[in-house]
């Protein structure tokens, strides 16, 4: 209505991620209606809403679609593909305290970065 150049992401790992996230940590990744493999085309969704789509897989990708979409002056949105299995940390269990987060494991390959 408004037509305000608003630029939508959503980071698809094709689950309910954090409710996948919780299965995995909590529940011996006994995995319950959290998959969504089969999902809507979502560039020709925002397409067929006025906007602009975007199918991002690749950080070269995901860079000339950001500068594209910063640049136009209408509504855009980005599917952007990650890993299916990359958590969201930090995370604070329920009923924790945020003295308790779960904090992300750094690797050798982490620290060298």
């Amino acid at each position: 209505e408004y037509k305000i150049p608003v630029i939508n992401m959503i980071l698809n790992n094709h689950f309910l991620g954090m409710v996948r996230q919780w299965q995995t940590f909590f529940y011996e990744k006994r995995y319950s209606e959290t998959d969504l493999s089969f999902q809507p085309n979502w560039k020709a969704l925002a397409e067929a809403c006025g906007g602009i789509g975007y199918d991002v897989t690749t950080k070269a990708e995901f860079d000339a679609a950001i500068k594209d979409a910063i640049a136009q002056d209408k509504v855009c949105f980005m599917n952007v593909i990650v890993n299916r299995f990359e958590d969201v940390l930090p995370m604070v269990p329920a009923g924790g305290a945020l003295f308790n987060m779960m904090l992300p494991q750094l690797t050798t390959q982490d620290e060298e970065a």
